[in-house]
């Protein structure tokens, strides 16, 4: 739940309606609901970042209308080139860290960046001053602030609207006992997993 709302709410503090957008770890749980609900907000193209051929094809059975390989160093020059070389107008990064900077290289000027990453922010002075000095803009996300318990329930309803008649896909990536959470955790952490990953009884 918590990842449907972050996806959905990202999309509302920078609605994609006409516009190219990039989105980091676009394999994971957040990223595989952002695919889709940004389709259906009428992004003009969805590039997605992901890191294996394997998760690169379920970006696309998802809808990404350009794949993007991040362990390649030249991932970014790619991503202007899907977009036209032009650049992409918005980029989703829940990543951060060196992703963040290296996703700045694939922003078109003008463009605004989307941090949702809390506590691996690490833009410096300089790429600030040349975001300032392309038009760029630097947009912060947190999804607490932005709930109520009235919006809860009918943002809460709508997906799982969409999840019951499947025009919303969850992927499941990966199943784990409860007693192997620390294994869960390893994946997660080592990216060896897609979409939610779930603990059972």
């Amino acid at each position: 739940m918590v990842q449907g709302l972050t996806a959905l709410h990202l999309l509302r503090e920078s609605p994609p309606q006409g516009k190219s957008i990039l989105i980091n770890a676009a394999s994971g749980g957040v990223g595989t609901l952002l695919i889709q609900l940004a389709k259906r907000a009428g992004a003009r193209q969805v590039i997605a970042a992901a890191g294996t051929p394997g998760k690169l094809d379920l970006v696309s059975s998802l809808g990404a209308d350009a794949g993007i390989d991040y362990s390649k160093p030249d991932w970014p020059a790619r991503t202007r080139k899907a977009s036209g070389d032009a650049g992409v107008d918005i980029v989703y990064d829940m990543v951060g860290g060196t992703m963040t900077a290296a996703a700045l290289d694939a922003l078109a000027p003008g463009g605004e960046l989307v941090f949702g990453a809390m506590g691996r922010f690490a833009l410096d002075t300089a790429h600030i001053e040349a975001m300032l000095a392309a038009n760029q803009s630097l947009k912060g996300f947190a999804l607490l602030p932005l709930l109520s318990l009235e919006l809860l329930c009918s943002d809460l309803g709508e997906l799982f609207q969409l999840a019951s008649t499947s025009e919303l896909k969850v992927v499941l990536g990966a199943r784990f006992p409860l007693d192997r959470a620390s294994d869960a955790h390893r994946a997660i952490e080592q990216r060896r997993s897609s979409g939610k990953v779930v603990l059972v009884p």
